[in-house]
């Protein structure tokens, strides 16, 4: 027991680069296409890299009835070519999500993809509810036939969206959500917090595990909402997006956490602000998402202009900023040998 903490207290510790990430000069990576189903806007990039290559999901639309989930790669994380098409689309006229799908999260289990999205129809699933889709190319995806897998109740009953599903021994969603306190036009959003061992029946954590700043006059006081989440083996990460009290102009911001539902915010949030005036993200960013790749830690947002429809950009790391990698087993050791520990206590007593 000794020497397991003796090694936790030897691995590296976090260092914090200070400063806004930097955005690419490429920006924005992915926009509307000129006359497609996605000709409005691109957005809730959430993206994968393995064997050079990176896989883009996103939230598109081309009108007040089309919407979908389109699918793009890329070789260096700035330059991508999208399918032709959304790969997954709202269901059938009676289907629970028949409105709308929007994402969202992706994993790789090892067999197959899996990705959360948020469904709406006009009659049952007004505010939300989550479905699972699986894959095994990233393209062609099959509904789960038990969907919704997570469905409103008294904690989320006025707004459920933007699921992000982490898995380590099991799975850990978080999501924006709005309780019946406040009205649905409400701007006022918390972040949830539920877990499963199979991604499909998921347990509530009983109330909101992340909620807006009580300093009013900070940049996140009035509401959070979209996080995306990273386990280094040791502390969860989640990037999230945030309102002041204005409720205008969104920006992202950082926090840490150790068990995925008691969390620290970053010292220098926030991390990513609107550009310039005139800038095509001057009115706000929001919906981070972040991949370790072969050209470092990418940060992909939505970029919000004047009277334009969201695009999506990316970002980069301020020098000094590192997220170190733990082996996975390291916390399921300690948690071992603590109850090692214990039961041979009990035993002594005995």
């Amino acid at each position: 027991m000794v020497a397991l903490v003796s090694v936790l207290i030897l691995l590296p510790t976090i260092a914090y680069g200070v400063g806004q990430w930097v955005k690419s000069s490429g920006n924005p990576v992915l926009g509307p296409s000129l006359n497609g189903w996605d000709s409005d806007y691109t957005t809730a990039p959430r993206v994968l890299y393995e064997g050079g290559e990176f896989r883009m999901w996103y939230s598109g639309g081309g009108g007040p009835t089309s919407n979908g989930i389109g699918y793009a790669t890329s070789t260096d994380g700035v330059s991508w070519s999208t399918y032709v098409g959304p790969v997954l689309s709202p269901g059938s006229a009676d289907a629970w999500d028949n409105s709308s799908v929007a994402l969202g999260s992706v994993l790789w289990n090892g067999t197959a993809f899996m990705m959360w999205y948020r469904g709406t129809n006009s009659t049952t699933y007004q505010t939300g509810a989550v479905g699972l889709a699986t894959s095994t190319d990233g393209v062609s995806w099959m509904k789960y036939a038990g969907n919704p897998v997570l469905k409103a109740t008294a904690i989320d009953q006025e707004y459920i969206a933007n699921p992000y599903v982490v898995k380590t021994i099991t799975y850990y969603m978080w999501y924006t959500g709005r309780n019946a306190t406040y009205s649905k036009t409400s701007p006022y959003t918390e972040i949830l917090f539920a877990t499963s061992f199979d991604g499909i029946n998921w347990v509530k954590w009983p109330h909101p595990v992340f909620r807006p700043s009580a300093d009013p006059t900070t940049w996140d006081s009035g509401s959070v909402y979209s996080p995306s989440a990273y386990w280094n083996g040791t502390i969860f990460w989640i990037w999230y997006s945030g309102l002041g009290q204005t409720f205008l102009k969104p920006q992202i911001g950082i926090a840490t956490s150790p068990d995925g539902s008691t969390w620290t915010r970053f010292p220098n949030n926030p991390i990513l602000s609107p550009g310039a005036q005139g800038a095509w993200d001057s009115s706000g960013v929001e919906q981070p998402d972040v991949v370790f790749s072969g050209y470092g830690l990418m940060l992909y947002y939505d970029g919000l202009g004047p009277n334009t429809g969201g695009r999506i950009g990316m970002a980069q790391p301020p020098q000094g900023f590192t997220i170190p990698e733990f082996p996975s087993i390291v916390l399921p050791l300690l948690v071992v040998a603590c109850a090692a520990v214990l039961f041979r206590k009990r035993n002594k007593r005995n």
